[in-house]
C-alpha cells in the first residue's frame, strides 16, 4: 500500500513544482495573498524554500541563462576543483568510462541536492570550499530572514506529515522522502536537458542557450507545457498553454537558432557531454 503511495505522491509533487513555478512567474495567479500562500505551501511539501527559488530563478538564473552568471549553468573548465569534480562525477549526467550511461542513480536524484547546495550557499561565504553554485548573487539579510521562517514551514509541513503516518519512519519513508527522490527524477530530466546541452556564453541568448523537449502530450497535460522551455524563457510570464503556438513561430522564423529535440535524444545527448564546460 505504502510503495503504491510512494510512487503516486512521487507523481504528484512533479506537477505541483511545475504548477507552483507557473504562479511564481505570475501565469496563472497575479500577486496576492493567495499566491503567496500557495507558492509557501507547494515549494515548502517540496523542501523548497520560496524566497531562495525567486533568489535563484528570478532574479539570477533567467536574467542570464547559459551565460557565466547562471547558476544552473554546468562548472567551466577553469572553474574545476576536486570537490567539483567529485560533485560532477556523482550528479551530472556525462561521458565516463568508468559508469555505464544512463544508470547512474544519483543523476536522476541531483534536483534534492541542488536545492541542498542552494540552501547551504545562503549562509556560507563564496570563498568556502562547500561553496558549490557556479554563480549566484549575495542574499541580502531580509532574505536570509525569510528563508530561515519557510525552512521552519518546511520542518513544519513535514512534522505534520509524520505525525499523520502515526510516527512510524518506515511510513514516513514511503510517503515523505521516497515521493521526493521519484519527483527528482521527473524534474532533473527536465531541468539538465534544458540548461546542459548547450555552451555557456557572454550574452544571454534564450533561444540557442535552451533547449525545449519533445516529450507525450499526456506528460504536456500535466506537467503545465514544462517542456517548452525556451518559450518559457522568451515569455516567463505567458500563460504556459500558448507555449506551443510560440513554438511553431520559432520554428518558422529561427529554424538555426531554436533547439528542440525528443527528450530520449536530449538524455542521451547529455550522457555523450563533456562534465565542464
Amino acid at each position: 500500500m505504502f510503495v503504491l503511495a510512494s510512487l503516486i505522491v512521487g507523481n504528484i509533487l512533479p506537477c505541483f513544482v511545475f504548477f507552483a513555478h507557473d504562479l511564481s512567474h505570475g501565469s496563472v495567479i497575479t500577486k496576492s495573498w493567495q499566491r503567496h500562500f500557495l507558492e509557501v505551501l507547494i515549494w515548502g511539501i517540496n523542501f523548497i524554500p520560496l524566497t531562495m527559488w525567486i533568489h535563484i530563478h528570478h532574479r539570477t538564473h533567467h536574467l542570464n541563462a547559459a551565460t557565466f552568471k547562471d547558476p544552473d549553468r554546468r562548472w567551466l573548465a577553469s572553474e574545476k576543483t576536486l570537490i567539483k569534480s567529485i560533485y560532477t562525477w556523482i550528479f551530472y549526467p556525462q561521458k565516463n568510462k568508468l559508469l555505464i550511461r544512463f544508470i547512474n542513480p544519483f543523476a536522476y536524484i541531483h534536483f534534492v541536492f541542488y536545492i541542498l547546495r542552494n540552501f547551504i550557499a545562503v549562509f556560507i561565504s563564496p570563498k568556502s570550499k562547500l561553496y558549490i553554485v557556479p554563480y549566484q548573487v549575495p542574499y541580502t539579510f531580509k532574505e536570509k530572514f525569510s528563508i530561515i521562517i519557510e525552512t521552519s514551514i518546511i520542518i513544519l509541513i513535514q512534522t505534520i506529515i509524520f505525525v499523520a503516518v502515526q510516527c512510524n519512519w518506515l511510513k514516513y519513508l514511503f510517503v515523505g522522502i521516497l515521493p521526493i527522490l521519484m519527483a527528482s527524477m521527473i524534474e532533473v530530466i527536465y531541468v539538465a536537458t534544458n540548461h546542459f546541452l548547450n555552451p555557456v556564453k557572454a550574452q544571454n541568448n534564450s533561444v540557442q542557450g535552451t533547449t525545449s523537449v519533445i516529450v507525450p502530450p499526456f506528460f504536456n497535460l500535466i506537467h503545465n507545457n514544462f517542456s517548452y522551455h525556451t518559450e518559457h524563457h522568451l515569455f516567463p510570464a505567458m500563460h504556459p498553454s500558448y507555449y506551443p503556438l510560440v513554438s511553431d513561430l520559432l520554428k518558422k522564423h529561427f529554424p538555426q537558432d531554436y533547439n528542440q529535440l525528443t527528450i530520449t535524444e536530449a538524455w542521451r545527448r547529455l550522457w555523450n557531454s563533456q562534465a565542464f564546460d
